[in-house]
């Protein structure tokens, strides 16, 4: 069967990858230092907060793709062609960022030894996707029974987001606000007792993996659109608000509605996907059309996007102190990123010109 390419999802893949930059960009040195009380500090929260869906959305264009049954996808080319691939890419990128850091950083051994081990910070989400890839015969089973796929998705959303997103808000100010005794009692049995089935561990990101292929393969009323909008709205302002609220409350930075797998981020995230799938509706797709043309090769470059991209974060911030060049830390946020972005993409254009380097590390 020939595949038609989604378009909406390559939207997705390329907005994505740039709100991935704009949180790496916003979480540099300034966001840990900055008192929380300055401009700057709310001007980097506020960029934060609106591109946590980035990484869910990543998963969920992949679950759209993997668990679609009418894409063959046999286990042996699962292994030796998109695992191999991620684990090529791993390999790569940990030596790569590990020699940097050992040059241009740390100029310690130790530390150049443990990156290549466990890799540099962005780098958790190619061990995170191998992890999902593994899964995805057990997922494709379960996605082909509709009645299946939604009872997944409830036992995911309650032991994956929403159970963990209040243990979560509760072990963040626990330590910064007077809890009778009782309560602590209380929470700390309910969160045992929470934590003895292991089901965030079993589900958690492939909550989205799945959630991509629903939402990818149902069509959404009108209402239920407004209603996942909204939820997605009320889940930017609890981020943005809420991180405000604790970090100001306590003076100190609480970050537990940053988390990709707590509520708030998990509707925005939904909310995103189901946006610019009912967008790419309206759009009369042309793909000969060289807007087309051009948003598909970018598409194709944004895993490479994401892998480089942090090299230029960090020499941004190292060497070319980039906030201190736009003293506005508002608008700096989103004009840097757009240009590391850029940048970027450029470098992994180059890199994809070299068939070995396509195929395996980007």
């Amino acid at each position: 069967m020939k595949k038609h390419r989604i378009y909406y999802l390559d939207m997705l893949r390329i907005i994505a990858t740039l709100a991935v930059i704009i949180i790496h960009v916003s979480s540099q040195s300034l966001f840990y230092l900055k008192n929380v009380h300055t401009f700057i500090w709310q001007s980097l929260n506020f960029w934060d907060s609106m591109s946590r869906w980035s990484v869910p959305v990543f998963v969920m264009i992949s679950g759209a793709l993997f668990l679609d049954p009418s894409r063959l996808i046999k286990i042996k080319t699962l292994f030796t062609k998109n695992i191999w691939r991620i684990v090529c890419a791993t390999i790569f990128w940990h030596i790569f960022y590990a020699l940097y850091t050992f040059i241009f950083e740390s100029h310690s051994l130790s530390v150049a030894i443990k990156l290549i081990i466990r890799g540099y910070s962005h780098l958790w989400f190619l061990h995170m996707i191998i992890g999902l890839y593994l899964l995805v015969p057990l997922l494709r089973k379960i996605t082909e029974n509709t009645r299946l796929t939604r009872y997944f998705l409830i036992l995911a959303a309650i032991f994956s987001i929403i159970i963990p997103t209040f243990f979560g808000v509760y072990r963040s100010i626990v330590h910064y606000q007077i809890i009778p005794a009782i309560v602590k009692s209380i929470m700390r049995s309910l969160i045992n007792l929470n934590n003895s089935f292991y089901f965030s561990f079993t589900l958690y990101f492939s909550t989205y993996f799945v959630a991509g292929y629903y939402l990818n393969h149902i069509e959404i009323n009108k209402v239920w659109q407004l209603i996942i909008y909204l939820l997605a709205i009320l889940g930017f302002v609890v981020t943005f608000v809420g991180t405000n609220y604790l970090s100001l409350r306590f003076n100190k930075r609480i970050l537990p509605f940053y988390d990709y797998m707590s509520l708030n981020v998990a509707l925005s995230s939904v909310g995103v996907f189901a946006f610019f799938k009912e967008l790419s509706k309206k759009i009369n797709w042309n793909k000969n059309s060289k807007a087309v043309t051009c948003m598909t090769a970018l598409s194709t470059l944004t895993f490479g996007i994401y892998l480089i991209h942090f090299l230029f974060v960090r020499v941004g911030a190292r060497n070319f102190h980039m906030f201190k060049l736009m003293p506005n830390t508002f608008f700096a946020v989103p004009i840097i990123s757009v240009i590391i972005f850029i940048i970027s993409a450029i470098i992994a254009y180059i890199i994809h010109q070299i068939p070995w380097f396509r195929n395996h590390i980007m």
